[in-house]
């Protein structure tokens, strides 16, 4: 869901979910998003909280593929060590 919001695959707003980070080095892919401290647990388990360092993690390669099947596919291949989730 990630990826179709931040591409605009659906009729959402990337920006009421996430803030890209302005950071002009970044390592690992260059469309990493910004995660904002909370200052309740609740808000730390919302959507737009958890899935930033599973999105920052990701390549170049999985990250600015051009449709949604590819972007799947290639994220298959990798080992995101999230097997136990």
């Amino acid at each position: 869901m990630c990826y179709k919001i931040l591409n605009n695959h659906v009729c959402l707003e990337s920006g009421k979910f996430f803030t890209r980070s302005d950071a002009c080095r970044t390592r690992g892919n260059t469309m990493k998003l910004k995660k904002f401290h909370t200052l309740s647990a609740r808000d730390g388990h919302l959507f737009s909280n958890r899935v930033v360092n599973v999105w920052n993690s990701l390549p170049d390669s999985v990250i600015l593929t051009p449709t949604v099947a590819s972007f799947k596919h290639k994220l298959q291949t990798l080992d995101l060590g999230l097997s136990s989730v």
